[in-house]
Formats: C-alpha cells, sequence, structure tokens
C-alpha cells in the first residue's frame, strides 16, 4: 500500500487524495492548524456534469499533520505538494526534505522555475513533475444565487477535462509508482518527457490573460472588450517564446496560432461550455492565488531578460497590475 502525505488540503489537494486513496492509497494531509478539525471531519468532492454537480463522493484522510515534526516519524512513499507556487518559498522546503527522507515528492505548480528552484532542495532523481489536469473548485462558489440548483452542494466540485490526461515526468525509478498509484483509481494519467514544459506552455497563455481579467473586474466582455486585450495576447506570446527559449524548443502549431483573433473567439465558448459559472470560478481561484499571478509574470520576465527574448508587453501589463493594486491600496 502507498503511503501518501499531500501538503495542502485545498480543491487540488482533495481530488488528488480521494483518487489515490480509491486506488488503494493511504492518504494524510499536512495543512495549517486552523484547518485542522475542518479536514478531520472528512471531505465532500462533486463530479461536475453537464446537467449540475452529481452525487457526493465522500473520503476520509487517514491522518491530518500541522506540524513537520510529527510527519518526521512516520514513513512516507510519496509525498504531494499541493500547494501554490508562491507558497513554496521561503525555509519551507529545506524543513520538508528533513522530515520526508527519501519519499517520492510529487510537484505540481505550474511556474517557469518551480522545478529549479524545487532541486536546489531535493534530488533531481526523487522529484517527480505533474500537470494537474482538472478543474477543482469549492462550492457552492462565493456570489452565486441561493436559488442556483446546486447552492445547497458543499464541498469541492471537480470537472476531469476530456481528451487531457494528467502528465507526469521523472526517473524511471520513481515515476512509475506515482502513475500506478493515480491508475489504480481510474485516473487517467499519461507519461511525458517534460511535463514541466507543458506546464509552462499552459501558463503562459493562461497567466497574462489571468492578469487582464483582474484588471477588467473579472468580467469576460469587458475583456473582450478591453483596449488592452492586444496588449495581454502580446504578452503572452512572449511568455510562450520564452518557454521555448529555455527549453531549446522551438514553438509548436498551437502555440504559433495563439493571437488576438483565437482569443476573441475561445472568449465566448468558454462560457457557453463550460459546466460552472466560469467567471465566479477565476474570480474565486486567482483573487486567492494573486501572489502566484504576479510571482509567475515577475519570472517569465526574469527569464526574458536573461535569454535576451522581449519582455515590453510583459512589463507593460505587470506595470498596470502593480498601479491597480496600489491604487486599490489607497
Amino acid at each position: 500500500m502507498v503511503n501518501a502525505l499531500i501538503v495542502g488540503a485545498g480543491a487540488v489537494g482533495q481530488v488528488y487524495g480521494h483518487f489515490l486513496q480509491r486506488g488503494g492509497a493511504a492518504v494524510s494531509y499536512l495543512v495549517k492548524e486552523k484547518y485542522q478539525a475542518q479536514c478531520e471531519q472528512g471531505f465532500t468532492l462533486y463530479r461536475c456534469r453537464r446537467n449540475g454537480l452529481g452525487a457526493p463522493e465522500r473520503f476520509q484522510a487517514t491522518g491530518i499533520y500541522t506540524d513537520l515534526e510529527a510527519v518526521r516519524q512516520q514513513h512516507w512513499d510519496q509525498v504531494w505538494l499541493a500547494i501554490s507556487s508562491a507558497d513554496l518559498r521561503g525555509d519551507f522546503l529545506p524543513r520538508l526534505r528533513d522530515a520526508i527522507g527519501d519519499a517520492t515528492l510529487v510537484m505540481l505548480q505550474p511556474d517557469l522555475d518551480d522545478r529549479d528552484y524545487v532541486c536546489q532542495v531535493f534530488p533531481a532523481q526523487q522529484v517527480v513533475c505533474g500537470v494537474v489536469n482538472f478543474i477543482a473548485y469549492q462550492t457552492p462558489l462565493p456570489g452565486l444565487p441561493d436559488y442556483q440548483q446546486d447552492a445547497s452542494k458543499q464541498g469541492v466540485a471537480y470537472l476531469l477535462l476530456p481528451l487531457m490526461p494528467a502528465e507526469f515526468a521523472g526517473s524511471e525509478s520513481r515515476l512509475p509508482e506515482v502513475a500506478a498509484a493515480l491508475a489504480e483509481g481510474r485516473f487517467n494519467v499519461k507519461v511525458q518527457q517534460d511535463a514541466s514544459r507543458i506546464y509552462a506552455d499552459r501558463s503562459a497563455m493562461m497567466i497574462p490573460l489571468v492578469a487582464l481579467l483582474e484588471l477588467e473586474h473579472w468580467s469576460f466582455r469587458r475583456l473582450r472588450h478591453s483596449r488592452s486585450l492586444e496588449l495581454a495576447v502580446n504578452a503572452a506570446r512572449e511568455a510562450l517564446t520564452i518557454v521555448a527559449a529555455r527549453f531549446g524548443q522551438r514553438l509548436n502549431w498551437t502555440e504559433r496560432l495563439f493571437n488576438l483573433f483565437s482569443v476573441k473567439l475561445a472568449l465566448p465558448l468558454m462560457r457557453i461550455l463550460s459546466p460552472m459559472d466560469a467567471e465566479a470560478y477565476l474570480k474565486f481561484q486567482f483573487r486567492k492565488t494573486a501572489p502566484q499571478t504576479r510571482l509567475m509574470l515577475q519570472h517569465f520576465i526574469d527569464d526574458g531578460e536573461r535569454l535576451g527574448q522581449p519582455v515590453h508587453s510583459l512589463k507593460t501589463l505587470q506595470g498596470l497590475l502593480q498601479q491597480s493594486s496600489q491604487d486599490q491600496a489607497a
């Protein structure tokens, strides 16, 4: 039996824990003390379907930990990092390394520099990188009316994206056990040569648009008609070029077709095809992880300058975001 510890019991951590436990793993969580009592009551998940959320899926963690000294007393096969890129920084990773020993570290963070940052603390052969292939959020989303059909369902809702398996990359000695633990829980997994590149590409396309969506008060209509939309698309194209240069590869055909026209076409489709309120979801998700958005923009700029790539649009967008934050603070 796989003994797995998940760092963070947010929506992403709960979904992975649910599928790992369904596959036979013993799943525990490391959380902040203020969340301990809530987590000890168990977790409720709902799968998103076209006609609303499905039946509740309950699971109970094997253990809930709030300090690394207690973690140190246990043997762990896998430790999953289900926290934001910003939360990785500081002295946490060295202390985690000392507590978990030789356990396989599974990282799920999307920032361009996250893997290098983690591998400054952990040996590279101990690390498996994964790409989150689902949408997960706390339900009900804030701001939704009480008469909404799923307003009474409290827990975490998740949507497994069709034709998009969870991609994982790592050493041959570590990767198979991670993939097998998820596959046993009937979770679609794909072994990928470089999951970090895939995640970085998706982040390059998304993060500049999320930054502009924040500036446009989380309105798709305002985003689509924003005078700064072309700026955000150009910033995303700069970020894609930086990722390609960072990994020593060319842009693929999808990245080359990423332009203002395709973004304007996609935005209305997102609202139509999404089984949840896309605006409410993005507002909830990215307001919570605003430090990560800013961190990722800065890392795209830093890497672009280091690699001699254009960063003008990224810097301009970053300046608009900083000005907005200052205005709100004032």
